[in-house]
């Protein structure tokens, strides 16, 4: 009886231990990776028929913080260029190449704004917008593309 009582005592003790481990592993999967970010190039251009134009621009902010959470599925983007409080941008969801090395982020909602590659290799990012006018026959058939290549440093180190 008494060995019962104790056998019943230690499954218990190694219960609450897996539990209290698997809460604490989980916290720690929850916490947001934060990443500020740089645009180096952006261009922006239009094309219609056989006309092509491309030209430097800022249509993407330089300067950005990018949040993820949910061990990567999720993506708050903050605009941080002129200010040194974040302004909120645009959310994501993401999802991971199957070597899990590359992240592609698409806008959440009906808001029409660009895409996000992201390595979390080399920690570069690629954010690109395309108009559908032409495809869907509208606007005079004028398409309208903006890309920006960037770089990130992690900010939770």
């Amino acid at each position: 009886m008494l060995e019962e009582v104790n056998n019943k005592k230690f499954f218990l003790f190694l219960l609450s231990i897996f539990v209290i481990l698997k809460i604490n592993l989980h916290a720690k999967s929850e916490n947001p990776i934060e990443f500020e970010c740089l645009s180096e190039i952006g261009v922006s251009g239009l094309f219609q028929n056989e006309k092509k134009f491309l030209k430097d621009s800022e249509f993407f902010p330089y300067k950005t913080v990018m949040i993820f959470s949910n061990n990567y599925e999720k993506l708050n983007e903050k605009d941080n260029t002129f200010k040194n409080n974040l302004e909120a941008k645009y959310k994501f969801d993401c999802k991971k190449s199957e070597d899990k090395s590359l992240l592609t982020c698409y806008p959440i909602g009906n808001i029409v704004t660009y895409k996000i590659k992201f390595s979390l290799d080399t920690l570069r990012y690629r954010k690109s917008l395309i108009t559908d006018f032409w495809i869907k026959g509208k606007g005079n058939e004028v398409d309208y593309v903006h890309i920006s290549h960037g770089y990130c440093y992690n900010l939770n180190n």
